[in-house]
C-alpha cells in the first residue's frame, strides 16, 4: 500500500493566490506613481507642502481686493530725471506732494470694521461710518513732513522733533515691512570710465494710481494735513461690535 502524502495550504500558498499578486502589483504600481508625483512637484513647486512657506499671515483691508501688480521703472532724481516731487521747493511742488495723500481721511462700513483686527472710530457726521486711513498715505505725509523740515526757507511749519522722530519711524518700518529686494545693479559708464550704481531700473510695484483712486471714492474731507479729530465721536467710545 502506497501513501501520498496530503497537500496542506498553508498560509503562504493562500496568499500566493494569482489575484493577490495582482492586486500586490497594482499597490506598487500606484504607490510609485504617488512617489514620482511628490518629487514631481517638490521640484517645480517648491512651496507646496511646506507649512512655513505656503501659510502666510494675512490681515484684513478693506482694500485688499482692489490691489494689483504692474512694471514700474524708479527714476534717479539726477540730471534731466528729477521728478516734480524731488524739484525745488515751490507751491507747484507742494501742490504735487498734497495730491499724493489728500485721500487720506476715508470710511468704512460697519461691516468692513467688523472685520478688521484693529477696531477704529465712528464718524459722528456719518452714522454708520468708521474712520481709516490706508498707511501708504500716512507714510506719504510723513515723508513731505521731513521734505519740508529740510527746506525750512520756503516757510513751512515748524514740526516738533518729536513728530520728524515719529516719521523716521514710520517710514523705516515701512520699507522694512515691504523689504524690496529688486536687485540694484551697476553698469559700465562711458562719460564716468567706471561702473556704476544704477537704481533707475524696474521693480514689480502696487499700482498707487489704483489703490488712491479707490480711497478718493472714500474720503470723506479733503484732509491734506492728517486725518481731523472733529469728525471722531466726542465720547471716544469702543465700538461695540
Amino acid at each position: 500500500m502506497t501513501y501520498n502524502y496530503l497537500r496542506l495550504e498553508t498560509e503562504d500558498t493562500i496568499h500566493s493566490h494569482p489575484s493577490d499578486s495582482r492586486r500586490l502589483k497594482v499597490f506598487f504600481a500606484v504607490s510609485l506613481f504617488l512617489n514620482l508625483a511628490l518629487v514631481w512637484l517638490s521640484i517645480v513647486h517648491p512651496r507646496w507642502g511646506n507649512p512655513n512657506l505656503t501659510s502666510e499671515p494675512h490681515l484684513y483691508s478693506p482694500a485688499e481686493d482692489v490691489v494689483r501688480q504692474k512694471i514700474v521703472k524708479f527714476t534717479r532724481g539726477v540730471a534731466d530725471d528729477i521728478p516734480i516731487y524731488e524739484r525745488r521747493a515751490s507751491a507747484a511742488v507742494d501742490e504735487a506732494w498734497r495730491g499724493l495723500y489728500s485721500v487720506a481721511a476715508t470710511k468704512m462700513s460697519r461691516l468692513e470694521a467688523e472685520k478688521m483686527p484693529n477696531k477704529t472710530w465712528p464718524l459722528h457726521t456719518e452714522k454708520g461710518n468708521y474712520i481709516f486711513t490706508l498707511d501708504v498715505f500716512h507714510q506719504l505725509h510723513c515723508l513731505d513732513t521731513l521734505r519740508q523740515q529740510a527746506n525750512r526757507g520756503h516757510n513751512y511749519t515748524h514740526v516738533p522733533i518729536a513728530h520728524v522722530r515719529h516719521c523716521v519711524g514710520v517710514i523705516r518700518q515701512a520699507l522694512m515691512c515691504s523689504a524690496d529686494i529688486t536687485p540694484v545693479v551697476w553698469q559700465w559708464s562711458e562719460e564716468l570710465q567706471k561702473a556704476e550704481q544704477r537704481d533707475d531700473i524696474l521693480h514689480v510695484c502696487r499700482d498707487f494710481d489704483r489703490i488712491r483712486d479707490w480711497a478718493s471714492e472714500r474720503t470723506f474731507v479733503d484732509n491734506s494735513s492728517g486725518l481731523l479729530h472733529t469728525y471722531i465721536e466726542d465720547d471716544l467710545t469702543i465700538p461695540e461690535f
